[in-house]
């Protein structure tokens, strides 16, 4: 396996950890989680903030099997950056129109300021458009061949 190899399986590794970890989270102390939705301006409805803290934990552990799977590895990459992406943008929209609204993430994740959280997203966003820039240009090179 060459370096670009060894990089991409450390991307799909971390996401694998922070996906389970957060849904793991999530589902332990998912009272917290449904509450601190429900006081989010953005999910503030009772119906709208149990869909969202049930769907959530769930599309995250379907998207970590997904990048365990060999088959599906290069859609699960797709998937968990579109959702790094979203969790960005919810973050943008918390500092923007609420900034003193705790955050519902858990884990040492819940520690970090609004700020922070959305470095590490987007780092985190980066390591997945890094992800799938190697599997596509693998792809490319596996075709011409």
């Amino acid at each position: 396996m060459k370096f670009k190899g060894y990089i991409y399986q450390f991307i799909r590794f971390a996401f694998i950890v922070l996906m389970f970890y957060a849904a793991i989270h999530k589902l332990m102390d998912f009272t917290q989680f449904y509450n601190d939705l429900l006081n989010s301006p953005l999910f503030g409805n009772k119906h709208l903030a149990r869909f969202v803290s049930a769907f959530v934990p769930i599309v995250e552990l379907a998207i970590a099997g997904l990048l365990i799977s060999a088959k599906y590895k290069e859609f699960a990459m797709y998937l968990v950056s579109g959702l790094m992406l979203l969790f960005s943008l919810y973050i943008i929209w918390i500092m923007k129109f609420s900034a003193d609204m705790p955050c519902s993430c858990g884990g040492i994740i819940n520690n970090l300021t609004w700020q922070e959280h959305l470095l590490f997203n987007t780092g985190f966003l980066l390591l997945g458009i890094l992800g799938i820039y190697i599997q596509t240009k693998k792809q490319r090179k596996f075709y011409k061949e």
